[in-house]
């Protein structure tokens, strides 16, 4: 007798156990889905004010939102801007690297002029000075946050911002990339297959 007296004690808990587990778990499902819709999950009611982010394929434009909640597009020119900007924020990438690019070859070109003063002897390593790293890190930062700046844009799936991203970073090359084939020029030329 002892034993079923235990035995629906024991009972008794769980079921206050499982159902206070379950009112838990409901309760933060609707706080969860309270806040998506406080924050636009996709249109919310907000009445157009709530922003569309959308982790599919999407042509979202009004009421789209980009990194934060003040970038949350208002109209067709805002979202218009906000296209050509990532198209010149790519561009400038590439710019970037070129200028970053040229750089080495300017303290690489100094090194060997000041060899080719001396005696002549071999170029050897070129070790930038602490100032010159410093430049070169600065650039290096400069293209690094841009490029992840450009990641986190791209993972909107919104394909006017894929088509800025994609068609800046292609004309930018364009426009900043021809030093690349002397340098490849160089490293054939002297006998480096790499």
């Amino acid at each position: 007798m002892e034993y079923l007296a235990h035995a629906a004690r024991h009972a008794g808990h769980d079921d206050m156990a499982m159902n206070g587990t379950a009112t838990a778990t409901a309760s933060a499902a609707a706080s969860t889905a309270s806040a998506a819709m406080s924050h636009g999950g996709h249109g919310g009611m907000g009445g157009g004010n709530a922003c569309k982010i959308s982790m599919l394929w999407n042509w979202n434009t009004i009421d789209s939102c980009f990194l934060s909640k003040s970038w949350h597009v208002r109209s067709k020119a805002m979202f218009g801007g906000s296209v050509v900007g990532v198209f010149f924020l790519c561009m400038a990438i590439e710019a970037v690297r070129a200028a970053a690019r040229a750089y080495d070859r300017k303290l690489v070109a100094a090194r060997v002029a000041a060899i080719s003063a001396d005696k002549g002897g071999p170029v050897g390593p070129v070790q930038p000075t602490l100032l010159q790293q410093l430049v070169r890190a600065l650039a290096y930062g400069v293209q690094f946050t841009g490029a992840f700046l450009v990641m986190l844009l791209g993972m909107y799936y919104n394909g006017y911002i894929l088509f800025a991203i994609f068609l800046g970073h292609t004309i930018g090359y364009f426009v900043f990339g021809r030093d690349t084939v002397a340098a490849s020029a160089e490293h054939t030329s002297s006998g480096c297959a790499c």
